[in-house]
């Protein structure tokens, strides 16, 4: 009977560790599907983004696409991914684009960063390259407070800071080095 009763109780071992051994297996599949790493600063993204802003008027004020765009909640900053800017005035229209973008959403802040191309087209056109443009749509502002290379069929000019004022169409430069073309050479 001692034997039977030792058996028993070997079996019932073998038994507590194969059901421990699959209940284990199960919880650690479980496990590994809730560590993805979801950030918990974001409160939502968008993809495939298309923003458009229009003025006082109604009319189209700037608009930005973005492959990809988050919003942090808790500074109220949105990231997005290689930005593609639209700002419409009356006179020109002007393109930028860069690697990467913030939004300020409470200073109404437009922030590009990392290899930015800047264009204006229309009157006078011109190409701006840089690793930082700031736009103030309330302000009607662009600027930057990296070096800076603008060039243009007439000119090339180097300068350590810029500011554009969009609606007065007035553009201060600062500490520039300039080489300018004579007539269409």
């Amino acid at each position: 009977m001692k034997s039977r009763i030792l058996i028993f109780v070997l079996v019932l071992g073998f038994i507590a560790i194969a059901v421990g051994w699959v209940y284990e297996s199960r919880l650690g599949s479980r496990v590994k599907v809730e560590e993805l790493e979801i950030p918990d600063n974001i409160d939502y993204f968008l993809t495939d983004l298309n923003y458009r802003a229009v003025n006082e008027s109604g009319q189209l004020d700037y608009e930005f696409s973005s492959p990809r765009l988050e919003h942090r909640p808790l500074n109220d900053v949105s990231l997005i991914e290689v930005p593609a800017l639209n700002i419409y005035r009356s006179a020109n229209h002007w393109q930028v684009n860069a690697q990467q973008g913030e939004l300020q959403h409470r200073d109404n802040l437009l922030w590009l960063r990392q290899q930015v191309v800047m264009q204006k087209n229309g009157t006078d056109p011109f190409e701006l390259l840089t690793e930082s443009i700031r736009f103030e749509p309330d302000k009607n502002l662009v600027s930057s407070e990296t070096d800076v290379l603008m060039r243009s069929k007439q000119a090339r000019i180097e300068a350590k800071a810029a500011v554009f004022d969009l609606a007065a169409g007035i553009y201060r430069l600062r500490k520039t080095r300039a080489v300018y073309y004579r007539g269409d050479s």
